[in-house]
């Protein structure tokens, strides 16, 4: 649990994550709150603060992302004892619940209510004994959103031509864009390099030390993640600011960690550890770290939704699996076994699919994420195949093959290779693609280059 701090929090939760292409309804916010220090307890992958004051009653506020249209709004008596006098709710300041409808009497009442598309805002006013809370829970339909194969209907164009290979440091490994910026972790001179994306022009070399490896943007583009890999007695995160490219703290996790990924709100950030099978959770306003997962068998990429981390673990090397996190309270829920050393692992913009390279067996599994099963798997034809990423449109996912200093092209919507692009030698690390979707980065392990792929 995520206890709280402050009283007006901004929480940007994005809980319309939806699966398939049936409707049902979602938890677009939940939490609960108690008077005087108010408690938020982490649901779909959110964190909040309250007051912690001396019990007065005070409003407290919560931001929660929902769609335009109506909602079923559930509130709960959940103290121990009658300690509820009244409480207040408003939604994007419009009472819903007023202080005669909900009191110690009462155990659950149900509402319907009308949401904003976007941002909306929570404010309760609770006024009890001390410890009286209540809980809070909004749900929506989701809609139906288009089966996976509409992603066919493109026009067939996509980058595939290299257009530049850039020369950073030593041993390339992990890679990750802004707009603006290419952020690469070069493994042997313990540096990121950063290159501008208009001119490929290197403008920065940032010390970091220690082997890094994985790196992940803030959806904001404010903050860069780096795993630095160690001495494999321990490792940690460098946290880079992007305004002016400067390490301004490290963060120990576990041991050799290896893959980083950063929620979709940007709140929390996981970390695989492949050195004691563990995976670290830490939030980004304080950098504070809130749980430590045992997922086993050196776990190696990893890839955040709104509700779950998956995770590639490398296995023994007789077969691996992929660990299934869940995001709001940092749970193990599942494991599903694919193919031999998974490694890379991307999940589809449209939440519906997680691709993952097995680097021993030639092949990238495909898991539906709407009952966490390998729905196909796709030959490759190499064993050489360690990072993947999926574009933005969900059309096609780009996967390096170290052994043809190649990138492999895979269309998603018949999961079928369709273009082998030569790159640099020997891609080993990591490939991102652009947020616009109009290039591809792929770090060459073998000659220090990041190869620029475009139209």
């Amino acid at each position: 649990m995520k206890k709280l701090s402050m009283l007006l929090i901004t929480i940007f939760i994005f809980g319309l994550f939806t699966i398939g292409n049936v409707s049902a309804e979602v938890v677009v916010f939940e939490g609960i709150f108690k008077r005087g220090n108010a408690i938020f307890e982490r649901a779909i992958g959110s964190k909040g603060t309250g007051n912690k004051g001396n019990g007065t009653p005070v409003s407290q506020f919560e931001n929660f992302s929902g769609m335009s249209g109506e909602a079923t709004l559930k509130v709960c008596n959940v103290a121990e004892a009658e300690k509820i006098s009244s409480a207040t709710i408003s939604i994007n300041e419009n009472v819903v619940v007023g202080s005669s409808n909900f009191n110690q009497n009462v155990g659950c009442i149900e509402k319907t209510v009308s949401l904003n598309e976007g941002d909306n805002i929570l404010e309760v006013l609770l006024k009890s004994k001390p410890d009286g809370k209540i809980s809070v829970q909004i749900l929506q339909l989701k809609p139906d959103i288009p089966p996976s194969s509409d992603v066919c209907d493109g026009d067939g164009t996509y980058p595939n031509t290299v257009i530049k290979n850039v020369p950073v440091g030593i041993r390339p490994y992990g890679v990750s864009a802004t707009t603006e910026n290419v952020y690469v972790s070069n493994v042997q001179d313990g540096t990121v390099s950063v290159f501008e994306t208009d001119n490929y022009t290197v403008i920065k070399t940032i010390d970091v030390k220690a082997m890094p490896t994985g790196v992940s943007v803030a959806p904001d583009g404010s903050t860069v993640y780096v795993s630095n890999y160690g001495d494999g007695m321990g490792g940690y995160v460098s946290v880079i600011q992007t305004y002016d490219n400067a390490v301004i703290k490290t963060i120990p996790v576990g041991a050799r960690p290896t893959g980083v990924s950063v929620t979709p709100d940007g709140s929390s950030v996981y970390v695989s550890n492949s050195g004691d099978g563990t995976v670290t959770v830490f939030e980004t306003d304080n950098y504070t770290v809130i749980k430590t997962i045992d997922v086993g068998a050196m776990p190696a990429g990893v890839s955040v939704t709104p509700d779950y981390a998956y995770v590639s673990n490398y296995g023994d090397g007789t077969g691996g699996y992929v660990s299934v996190i869940q995001t709001y309270d940092d749970t193990l829920i599942d494991t599903i076994d694919v193919g031999n050393k998974p490694h890379g692992i991307s999940v589809t913009p449209d939440g519906s699919s997680v691709y993952v390279s097995n680097s021993a067996d030639g092949t990238v599994s495909v898991i539906s994420i709407s009952d966490n099963t390998v729905s196909d798997t796709i030959s490759l034809g190499s064993t050489s195949s360690y990072s993947l990423s999926v574009t933005p449109d969900g059309r096609y996912v780009y996967v390096n093959n170290y052994l043809y200093s190649e990138v492999w092209v895979i269309q998603t919507c018949e999961n079928t290779v369709i273009d082998k692009i030569p790159v640099g030698y020997r891609p080993f690390g990591g490939i991102a693609v652009s947020p616009d979707g109009k290039y591809v980065y792929v770090s060459n392990y073998g000659d220090n280059t990041v190869s620029v792929v475009g139209f």
